[in-house]
């Protein structure tokens, strides 16, 4: 068909030239008009694939590239991303070869002239062909029939993503070109590796919040009942940017858990300011660690941004109840004070500060008022050490907390 196709468009040009008693060298674009006019009156199908790349029965090489112009969006919500690309195919079709004609190339802007493979991408959800100012479309066809088929798109794709170490997770979304009829006997996809990069991107791309680390291409090849298909496959890597959550999570966390120690350097006895002060820094973790928590969707396992709101709601929970605890023991030690002072109006003198009273200028007569007094200046005491024990445990089990956290999470991507 390729050869009847030559001889058709070789008369009608030749017919052009006799017209003229003194012709003139056709133009590349008389040529052109000429070439495609022939194509539309001679039999050309465009829904007849061509004849394989190895003769009769092989199936027809699809050779396949990519640049990936930008990526505009990825929503952790929605668990997808948009991105703008220009995809080309290339193939063979000897019936659309014109060796003999004096033109380098026949450029077309409308692909339904020709046959084309019948490709289309898995994991699109949505999709846009571009059309201003004209439809972004390339078809370049060579001397021999080598096709080139350029498009412009913006898709829309799925990526199912892994959150368990939210918010230094790394993203690994993966979309695929097949055919979407025709075997892998039949049409034969790979990536155009007579290229150096048959995928190319853009370098200055960048997306909140993600930074593209690599983009990686591959085959593969599935089996299926009613035949094998081949799939062409890209694989983006995405790292999200930990700027915005140091900004939004960490730091305020880090203040907030190092304001709550302050309540341990608060006299057990100023009750009505250590609890506000621990309650208010309770208040605020919960609407930061809620704001953090609604960027991503619900899902069932433990993220990193769990762990980090939990631990340190959980420490200054505790806190509380360690204020909550001083205070009771104070708070019995004034309720034996005013027991005491009832039930003898001269247990004043055992009330008196610790540093007035000596016990030994106490004799045994006075045994009674020792006791009274060991027992509150043990109260005492132990308010102190247990304040004095958590200021300094608190800190530590954070930073411990923070060495094991930074080491698990920021590592083994």
């Amino acid at each position: 068909m390729g050869g009847q196709f030559f001889i058709c468009i070789t008369a009608v040009l030749l017919s052009l030239a006799a017209s003229d008693s003194n012709p003139l060298p056709m133009t590349e674009n008389a040529v052109m008009n000429e070439y495609l006019r022939s194509l539309k009156i001679f039999e050309y199908n465009r829904d007849v694939m061509p004849e394989g790349n190895h003769g009769y029965g092989s199936p027809v090489e699809v050779f396949c590239s990519m640049y990936l112009i930008e990526i505009s969006e990825v929503d952790d919500l929605n668990m997808d991303y948009r991105a703008m690309l220009y995809f080309r195919q290339s193939w063979n079709d000897s019936r659309l070869a014109y060796l003999d004609l004096d033109i380098h190339s026949i450029i077309l802007n409308d692909p339904r002239l020709i046959w084309t493979p019948d490709l289309f991408f898995v994991q699109e959800k949505e999709g846009i062909h571009h059309n201003l100012i004209v439809p972004n479309t390339f078809i370049k066809i060579s001397p021999e029939g080598e096709v080139l088929y350029s498009v412009r798109l913006s898709l829309t794709f799925s990526c199912p993503m892994d959150f368990r170490k939210y918010p230094h997770d790394v993203q690994k979304c993966t979309f695929s070109a097949e055919s979407y009829g025709r075997s892998r006997d039949k049409l034969a996809l790979m990536w155009d590796y007579r290229k150096p990069n048959p995928v190319l991107f853009n370098k200055n791309i960048s997306t909140f919040p993600f930074e593209l680390k690599a983009v990686n291409e591959s085959i593969k090849h599935s089996s299926f009942s009613f035949g094998e298909y081949t799939s062409l496959q890209i694989s983006l890597i995405f790292q999200r940017k930990i700027g915005f959550y140091m900004i939004q999570l960490y730091i305020p966390f880090l203040l907030l858990v190092a304001l709550s120690w302050l309540s341990f350097w608060i006299p057990p006895k100023m009750i009505a300011l250590r609890l506000p002060l621990l309650l208010v820094v309770l208040y605020l973790m919960t609407n930061i660690g809620s704001g953090i928590s609604e960027r991503i969707p619900p899902v069932s396992y433990t993220k990193g941004s769990d762990v980090w709101i939990a631990v340190c709601e959980s420490l200054v929970f505790t806190s509380f109840l360690e204020s909550i605890l001083v205070h009771i023991i104070s708070r019995n030690r004034e309720k034996f004070e005013k027991k005491l002072r009832k039930k003898d109006p001269e247990a004043q003198r055992v009330l008196e500060p610790e540093d007035k009273i000596n016990p030994a200028n106490n004799d045994s007569s006075n045994g009674a008022a020792n006791i009274v007094a060991s027992r509150l200046k043990s109260d005492v005491l132990v308010s102190k050490r247990i304040d004095k024990i958590s200021a300094v445990l608190f800190p530590s089990l954070f930073v411990i907390f923070n060495f094991v956290y930074w080491l698990v999470y920021c590592t083994g991507h």
